[in-house]
């Protein structure tokens, strides 16, 4: 997926968040519509819940995920990464953006397996360096240092409110605010000097993370940006293999 198609997707689900939060505070003013809580318990606290996804995430086979930033930096960043990682070998298959080695590119075949770092430039896959601002996609579901970490370290934690969404408005969204160290973040985008984040998690009624929004310093000498993390599917099964 390109770095405009991400773009464009990600803008289309906040418009639809937009609207959805607007007919179920309809529905709560007519008193015909209750949220339910993350993972159906009502009295579960910010930490329990964050820490019930983070379960989740480790035990997963495999995820579809989106990053993202609508910034554009100056040197070399990781604009986008869209694709499937699986965890047993860890290893990531899809699209990356941004700008690499003083390149700019979008739509680029990214596949990492093993530990070695594959991309489609020239008509063809080539191991390559991974730049230095860009995460081993494959690393993402470490238990210790991937993005359920992040849901370990968070603190400053605040329920919002309970949102429905989903393609058929049938499925709820509760969002959580937090701080995040740098260290953490540092896991996930390599370049990132701030010492702490911005942090929004959302959870579905199923108690699963299904978006992360990072706000913070993530390059010397920029003003802050934001990550947009977004979980579409668990449970993911694919083999992947060196290209």
């Amino acid at each position: 997926m390109s770095a405009v198609k991400t773009y464009r997707r990600l803008a289309r689900r906040a418009a639809a968040v937009a609207a959805t939060t607007a007919l179920s505070l309809t529905l709560a003013a007519c008193g015909g519509d209750e949220t339910e809580a993350p993972g159906g318990d009502p009295d579960a606290s910010p930490a329990d819940v964050l820490a019930a996804a983070k379960t989740r995430i480790d035990e997963t086979s495999g995820v579809r995920l989106e990053l993202a930033t609508d910034a554009t930096p100056e040197g070399d960043y990781l604009g986008s990464a869209a694709g499937v990682i699986v965890v047993d070998p860890p290893a990531f298959e899809g699209k990356a953006a941004g700008r690499f080695a003083g390149l700019s590119a979008s739509d680029v075949g990214v596949v990492s397996v093993d530990g070695v770092f594959y991309a489609n430039i020239i008509g063809g896959f080539t191991e390559l360096d991974r730049p230095r601002c860009v995460p081993d996609p494959a690393g993402l579901l470490d238990p210790d240092t991937g993005i359920s970490s992040i849901l370990a370290q968070a603190t400053d934690l605040q329920q919002g409110d309970a949102e429905r969404g989903g393609d058929n408005n049938d499925e709820i969204f509760t969002p959580y605010t937090a701080t995040v160290p740098g260290p953490a973040i540092k896991n996930i985008l390599p370049c990132a000097p701030g010492t702490s984040f911005d942090a929004t998690f959302t959870v579905d009624d199923a108690g699963e993370l299904r978006g992360i929004d990072l706000t913070g310093d993530f390059f010397e000498g920029t003003d802050e940006l934001t990550y947009t993390i977004t979980v579409e599917d668990y449970d993911v099964e694919q083999e992947i293999a060196k290209p």
